[in-house]
């Protein structure tokens, strides 16, 4: 037969009331004494000692329970109730392995945390799983948001950390707010409750059992008009009796009821209040059983070691300690979880606390406190019920609820919702009443209430709409204008145009009126007598536009121009930039479409090329390089974003020796314009092979390079003139690509050309487009080139420097012929006066 010693550690005052709750509770033990010799669950083993103390002060619970695991050597310990001595004791008891099984008040979630208090066993449904309750009510009925308002005490502070952590993980339902209530009087439950009633409608309240504070809570919101049908209290507390109380005469009566020595008679109205409120309570326990355990504790209270005979005559000590039935079921389990781990592992293992938690794993009982079911890890799974009042104010059960931790098992018991909310007519109240919380947000009838002012709105709407319509009006009749005007700009009249020929005729006679030398220029045209004008092509011409000469480029197609094409020309006519040839505009009424473009008098880099009218050196070509590296990168950051036919035709040069890069934009004579077999050699194979009218900035960088190798080979393009393939080979090859593409050489480069200019060529013409660089880059690695020099040294000083040292070659040059020349003289003279007399 089991044999247990039970030592009743008693802290604090003994009055009558608390040596009654402990005396019961002590009866309770030894009902489940007897419950465990009737049903032999431990034979013939002797247990050191069991301890079952309550204290809830943390420093003298601690030190009891350690010197109870050090030297009395104790097989479990029994309790503290509290949570705060309890998460001592079981921090301690984690240390020696002893096992601790809590009752009472330990609600703390932390005694389920078997990472940190592997030897707990808890029978007490924490205050997670109370949280879990209250927000799975809040999914239930399709509440979004919250209040929480309770009084710090050995549960409410609890159920708040735990509510506020689940809700921060919904994606359904938030708690607002957090209000905990310091002063339990009247006035500031009133006041409280008035702050309250402006930011919610549905409210979770933890109060403590004792006194009267939730009857005086529930009085104050019925005197701010806060029962009404719109709203809704929840209250949370694990007692199954949560609408009843206990008098001070022992008698069991309604929680609304005033049974104070001068009640204030507002039973009735506190009722009513109480028809607004819900609670989660613990499953009750019914039947016989029960109630003959509740006789039985107060029975054993009269027999010794208690005595408790004449004090127990009063009303008021004929029911049992709030926690005995908790008390029993404790030590019934702990006598459960011995016979199994006695009969698995052997008696060696009684006081082994973190295996005796495992051996506890699924075992089931009616208990004193309702069903009794134990998870893996020491755990009960509690029970619990949603109530509230029905219509004579007695209270029903709404649904069930089995929680593991945080998951809860939802079962309705009242299916029909209507029966529910009777006392709200049978609709569930909303989250956020129609009019909000304030009562100023119901929709108003402005027809009904305030036709006037409707009629001036609407007077003044249609005013505006009148006013919005003629700004609108006048803003597209502006905009339309405005690109009237910017069309005109870009229009080129063919009668305006004059032949270059006429013109230089016009000029050379005005000069010769004038008596002018031929260095000047004339008032009329404009056109200087240096001026060099290249024949005209079938592709290009020359003429006089508003006294100045123009560039023409002639198409042989002609298009229609659509609204996008007159953006694109008015867009290019203000382009402006030192290496960007300007564009004058567009002549569509002759009989061919030309596009028209400053005059550059020396021509293209192909011509000068071609002419070979001036020596170039290294940095020479490197200004050119630089001027169509500038262009190019203008272009690309403009809106025209590539050129896509950039060949060494289009790059003009002025009689300042600065390049302007021409021909670009026009995108929609580009797409049906055929290639040239010049621009051909000059696109890149990606776009050849794709036949890309529009081109690519990519393939700009390839065009680029292509006219690079023809400045630093002083040749045209691909230097065709001394190669053996024709151009239609050569584009072919192009296309093909290969391991090793096909590009122009190199090799006859300049011995002053920088090395890394090569480079770049190499790499600007590189098979994948991605390799290249783009022309940001490009512009950086050229101004790297030319660090070695002044920053003031530019194209001109350069050429007027090589002119001047040609210059003085020149004169060198005749003065020594001047001396040739005298020699000579002197030796015919010579030869004269021999044969003929002086």
């Amino acid at each position: 037969m089991i044999v247990m010693i039970f030592n009743l550690i008693f802290f604090g005052p003994l009055d009558m009331a608390t040596s009654v709750g402990w005396q019961t509770s002590a009866s309770a033990i030894e009902i489940a004494m007897d419950r465990i010799k009737s049903e032999r669950l431990i034979d013939n083993i002797d247990i050191n000692f069991i301890y079952v103390f309550d204290d809830c002060s943390e420093s003298k619970a601690a030190g009891l329970s350690s010197k109870l695991m050090m030297d009395a050597n104790v097989s479990a310990i029994i309790g503290p109730t509290c949570n705060a001595a309890g998460l001592a004791v079981v921090n301690l008891a984690g240390y020696y392995n002893t096992p601790v099984l809590t009752w009472g008040l330990t609600i703390s979630s932390n005694f389920i945390d078997t990472s940190r208090y592997p030897t707990t066993v808890t029978i007490v449904p924490v205050a997670k799983s109370i949280a879990a309750a209250i927000h799975e009510v809040m999914a239930q009925f399709e509440w979004t948001e919250f209040v929480y308002v309770f009084v710090e005490d050995e549960k409410c502070g609890y159920f708040r950390d735990d509510l506020e952590q689940i809700t921060a993980d919904s994606n359904h339902t938030s708690l607002s707010r957090t209000i905990q209530i310091y002063d339990q009087s009247y006035t500031n439950l009133v006041r409280q409750l008035e702050k309250l009633k402006t930011v919610s409608r549905i409210f979770t309240v933890c109060l403590p059992e004792a006194g009267d504070i939730k009857r005086r809570f529930m009085l104050a919101a019925y005197d701010l008009g806060m029962t009404t049908e719109e709203y809704v209290y929840l209250f949370a507390g694990p007692k199954s009796t949560a609408y009843q109380q206990t008098s001070s005469t022992g008698e069991v009566v309604g929680i609304w009821k005033d049974w104070s020595e001068e009640p204030d008679g507002r039973d009735e109205e506190a009722k009513l209040a109480f028809m607004r409120t819900m609670v989660i309570v613990a499953t009750p326990v019914q039947g016989d059983k029960f109630a003959a355990f509740k006789k039985d504790v107060i029975e054993r209270m009269k027999l010794p070691p208690y005595n408790c005979v004449e004090e127990c005559k009063d009303k008021q000590y004929q029911e049992a300690a709030e926690y005995a039935d908790q008390l029993h079921d404790t030590v019934y389990l702990y006598a459960l979880i011995l016979n199994i781990t006695i009969e698995e592992q052997g008696i060696e293992q009684i006081a082994n606390g973190s295996n005796i938690v495992t051996r506890g794993a699924g075992i089931e009982f009616e208990g004193m406190s309702g069903l009794v079911r134990m998870n893996g890890i020491g755990y009960r799974l509690p029970n619990m019920n949603l109530a509230n009042l029905d219509s004579n104010a007695t209270q029903r059960t709404i649904a069930f609820m089995d929680i593991d931790a945080s998951s809860v098992n939802w079962t309705w018991a009242i299916l029909d919702q209507r029966m529910i909310w009777d006392a709200y007519n049978g609709h569930v109240p909303q989250t956020r009443p129609e009019c909000g919380y304030t009562g100023k947000s119901c929709p108003v009838n402005f027809f009904v209430d305030y036709l006037y002012i409707v009629i001036i709105v609407a007077i003044i709407i249609v005013l505006c709409s009148a006013a919005a319509l003629i700004a609108a009006y006048l803003v597209v009749k502006a905009r339309r204008d405005e690109e009237l005007r910017l069309d005109d700009q870009w229009i080129v009249p063919h009668g305006m145009l004059q032949s270059i020929m006429k013109g230089r005729k016009e000029s050379h006679h005005s000069s010769r009126s004038l008596q002018s030398n031929s260095t000047t220029t004339t008032g009329t045209t404009g056109i200087s007598s240096r001026s060099v004008f290249f024949p005209e092509t079938e592709s290009q011409g020359f003429f006089i536009y508003m006294n100045e000469p123009v560039l023409a480029r002639k198409y042989q197609l002609r298009v229609p121009i659509l609204k996008a094409d007159r953006a694109e020309l008015r867009m290019l006519r203000s382009i402006e930039h030192d290496n960007v040839n300007r564009f004058i505009g567009l002549s569509i009424d002759g009989p061919v479409y030309m596009s028209f473009w400053r005059y550059c008098s020396r021509g293209s880099i192909k011509d000068v090329i071609a002419k070979s009218s001036i020596n170039m050196d290294g940095f020479f070509i490197y200004c050119l390089m630089k001027d169509i590296a500038a262009g190019l990168q203008y272009i690309h950051h403009s809106p025209i974003r590539q050129h896509g036919s950039l060949t060494s035709e289009c790059c003009y040069i002025n009689d300042r020796w600065q390049v302007k890069i021409g021909a670009y934009g026009l995108s929609f004579m580009h797409g049906v314009e055929k290639r040239s077999e010049d621009s051909m050699l000059h696109t890149a194979p990606e776009v050849l092979r794709e036949g890309l009218a529009s081109g690519s900035q990519q393939g700009d960088i390839y065009s680029f390079a292509i006219v690079c190798s023809e400045l630093v080979g002083h040749c045209s393009a691909w230097n065709l003139e001394n190669r053996k393939e024709e151009a239609d080979e050569i584009i072919f090859m192009v296309k093909r690509g290969g391991r090793i593409p096909f590009r122009p050489s190199l090799d006859e480069a300049d011995e002053d050309i920088n090395p890394a200019m090569l480079h770049l060529i190499r790499d600007c013409w590189d098979e994948d487009p991605k390799q290249r660089p783009n022309i940001d880059m490009v512009n950086k690695l050229m101004k790297n080139m030319n660090s070695g020099r002044s920053g003031s040294a530019n194209l001109m000083d350069h050429v007027f420097s090589v002119l001047e040292k040609h210059a003085s070659s020149l004169e060198d040059e005749v003065q020594e012929r001047m001396k040739e020349l005298v020699e000579e003289k002197k030796k015919s003279d010579i030869l004269l006066y021999r044969m003929l007399p002086q």
